[in-house]
């Protein structure tokens, strides 16, 4: 078992990249849409250049590695093929929001950090614009059901990984983390994550499919051994089996069948808790002594140093830093990516790093760009506001304890959802997006 980075040989990579291309190129060819070519060869891209990372993690040209450039060629073919009404989108405020902050930040501390934060805010954007016109264009079962080609070769390469014993140990107790030879268990239980998202809104739809692929998604998240994203699944897909069976009975049924799917429930967190206590003992310990750990670092124990992967430490430095810091400082931060002159972990948790890099101004950004999100999810439609918010909620968690907006594939994920959750208010209702396009 490797201590390190696990790695397939880049011929085992490119063939099985290769060999399942065609499923992605015949989903693409049935839209008949460029945009559909794009959105899927953005997508198929990334997650081959992130399992190639021994190539593409490096950098190559003005501190930017291969993965970066490659993120700011996407982002801008994907704005020049955009209809441009689309980027002037009220939904787009809060994005619009933190990169104005970003600037601030980055002028304020003559720091040149902030182009590569830019540009995955920019990916973000384009991606997640060109999927809402292709859901109005082509209907969010037709996108959905065809984004499922692009993860088939991540899930081999993770079959692969356990076949041939590629576990890599994880950092914090010795578990074996099954992750497809990509350079981080976060990183690839994204994508993995990024697939139950599209399984999960494509149920009301596709139920079968969905009901048989949640059990393969859950079994994945569990070989990539990653709890914050074994945790963030929990409100969609919860959310997704409860409201998926409860739609398919009839309503005088529903009070009995909520009885029983809720204590299926409570007693199926307890079995997987009891069988998953040796990962999450140290969440129940930080949890119990939360207070405790609100102190500088070089007040923590070896034992505290060792909670949650070590990020209890990690947090308590960053704020630390950030306290120790200017008026410029506490108001901006001391740049967007400055954490790497400082620290050799990134903060593993959204708000935290948003202090340190941004300041005040810039958490109170993140926090309202979460609040517009939740907001535009509880506009959705009511048949699926439930599912579209268990969304967000899952989103929100794994920005508790890692940094999706920091990797490019927690972009995707929330391109994703952010299109889908402005698909769901324009399809069933009139439209106050639809409407800002007419208008505009």
């Amino acid at each position: 078992m490797e201590t390190s980075i696990p790695t397939f040989p880049t011929p085992i990579v490119l063939g099985v990249f290769l060999a399942l291309a065609p499923f992605t190129a015949f989903a693409a060819l049935r839209l008949n849409d460029k945009l559909a070519w794009f959105l899927l060869g953005a997508v198929w891209l990334r997650y081959l250049m992130s399992a190639l990372h021994q190539y593409t993690y490096s950098p190559i040209l003005a501190g930017l590695s291969l993965n970066a450039l490659a993120s700011v060629a996407v982002a801008g073919i994907g704005v020049l093929m955009l209809d441009k009404r689309f980027l002037l989108l009220k939904a787009l405020s809060g994005i619009y929001l933190v990169i104005l902050v970003l600037v601030a930040s980055a002028a304020a501390n003559r720091y040149p950090g902030a182009f590569g934060s830019l540009a995955k805010w920019a990916y973000l954007t384009a991606l997640a614009m060109i999927t809402y016109e292709l859901l109005r264009r082509h209907g969010s079962t037709a996108i959905f059901t065809a984004l499922l080609t692009v993860f088939l070769p991540p899930f081999a390469l993770q079959v692969l990984s356990v076949v041939m014993g590629l576990g890599k140990l994880s950092e914090s107790d010795g578990s074996i983390c099954f992750i497809g030879g990509y350079n981080h268990e976060a990183a690839f239980s994204i994508i993995i994550l990024t697939f139950l998202y599209c399984v999960c809104f494509l149920e009301p739809e596709r139920p079968k499919l969905a009901f048989a692929c949640i059990p393969v998604v859950m079994a994945a998240l569990l070989l990539a051994n990653y709890r914050t994203s074994l945790l963030a699944s929990l409100p969609i897909v919860s959310a997704t089996l409860f409201f998926g069976t409860l739609r398919r009975f009839a309503p005088s049924d529903r009070p009995f069948l909520i009885i029983v799917l809720c204590l299926a429930g409570a007693l199926l967190l307890y079995a997987a808790g009891i069988a998953l206590q040796g990962r999450f003992d140290d969440l129940y310990m930080t949890l119990s002594r939360s207070s405790d750990l609100i102190k500088p670092p070089e007040h923590y124990t070896r034992a505290e140093e060792e909670l949650l992967s070590a990020r209890a430490i990690i947090w308590s430095r960053y704020i630390t830093a950030y306290l120790n810091g200017s008026l410029t400082n506490y108001m901006l931060g001391y740049g967007p990516e400055s954490w790497e002159d400082t620290f050799t972990l990134y903060a593993h948790n959204t708000f935290v790093s948003a202090l340190y890099e941004t300041g005040a101004i810039g958490l109170v950004s993140i926090l309202l760009l979460f609040a517009l999100f939740f907001r535009l999810a509880f506009r959705t439609t009511r048949d699926r506001r439930l599912l579209i918010v268990s969304a967000h909620t899952s989103f929100l968690v794994l920005n508790l304890a890692t940094m999706p907006l920091w990797m490019i594939e927690g972009n995707v994920l929330l391109a994703l959802t952010l299109a889908y959750t402005m698909h769901r208010q324009v399809t069933h209702r009139h439209p106050p997006i639809l409407e800002q396009l007419r208008t505009t």
